[in-house]
């Protein structure tokens, strides 16, 4: 039994561009060529299109065909193959203006509502748009049936530990809901590298003494902060999602630290999170990979499965 907790579902990864947003080019053409091998494509074959072509029609392109093999119905398939029983569904809201809208809920409250039980809704914030973005993340969890919230502080040019997150705090606080974080480099060029590092979340798991907080990706490269963190406070969990599992499982990639307390220490505080849609890599591929890290069998139970059951509290046997 698998439960993922950093996800999305096809059609929001795969989804249509008009433009392409500066900033996002270095991203797209990072992940382009991992997403063309879910459909088989070479890898030299979309290095050359994005040569000759505008990348937005490759990417729609892209997008087109992977829409087709990853329907809905073809998705939900591929989970319940590889026994994931709880998927997320990241609704993150992104930006910096404070004159812009919070990001709709919807679409995603309708596939909570359709596939019951399947998905876990992490419902966005945008801290420049405070009030009205909490509006909508009250209404998502106390209404639309989200579980959770999820932020990247990097695409907010903010530190975890800034104020403006404070109102989403103190509403995760008192309502029990796990705030996951994203907690590792970002590939925006005006943006710092080091926005995310793991040390702002220590400010918020002092301020409030019930918040729950999942550090995204690691916190890699700076796993051994992050390993610190951990051991002070144990409502800091921890996924590994956006990186391979063969490359977190070798030697000098900077991961050994937290591999060898993840076998220890840590074993009730590691969630599994893979972000295989981002990196286009098949579910059962990833998950297989996970055996190089030569975790023992109990605390794999806990890492796939029953510490996120305890964490969101599923009741799950």
């Amino acid at each position: 039994m698998i439960i993922d907790v950093s996800n999305t579902v096809p059609i929001f990864q795969f989804e249509k561009v008009v433009t392409i947003d500066k900033k996002n080019t270095e991203y797209l053409q990072l992940f382009a060529p991992r997403w063309a091998q879910l459909l088989g494509w070479p890898k030299q074959k979309l290095v050359e299109k994005i040569k000759e072509e505008p990348l937005e029609d490759v990417i729609n392109e892209l997008f087109t065909q992977l829409e087709k093999s990853y329907s809905m119905e073809n998705f939900i398939g591929m989970l319940q193959k590889s026994n994931v029983v709880k998927h997320a569904i990241h609704n993150l809201d992104y930006g910096r203006s404070k004159y812009s809208n919070p990001v709709s809920h919807e679409e995603t409250a309708c596939l909570l509502k359709e596939y019951k039980g399947q998905f876990i809704g992490f419902a966005g914030y945008n801290p420049h748009i405070g009030t009205e973005s909490l509006k909508v993340v009250k209404k998502a969890v106390l209404e639309q049936g989200f579980e959770a919230v999820a932020i990247a502080p990097y695409d907010h040019g903010l530190h975890a530990n800034d104020k403006k997150y404070y109102p989403l705090y103190s509403f995760c606080d008192e309502h029990n809901i796990p705030v996951w974080i994203h907690a590792s480099i970002n590939y925006f060029k005006e943006t710092s590298v080091f926005v995310d590092h793991p040390k702002y979340l220590e400010e918020p798991l002092m301020d409030f003494d019930n918040l729950k907080i999942i550090a995204g990706h690691g916190g890699w490269p700076w796993t051994t902060d992050l390993v610190a963190l951990c051991l002070k406070y144990n409502r800091l969990f921890v996924d590994t999602s956006a990186f391979r599992p063969k490359y977190i499982g070798m030697e000098n990639t900077g991961w050994e630290m937290f591999l060898q307390y993840a076998n220890t220490l840590l074993q009730d505080q590691i969630v599994f999170g893979s972000d295989w849609l981002t990196l286009g890599m098949p579910i059962a591929e990833f998950i297989a990979e996970i055996d190089s890290w030569g975790l023992r069998d109990e605390v794999k139970e806990k890492f796939f499965w029953k510490n996120a059951n305890n964490l969101f509290d599923f009741k799950l046997t």
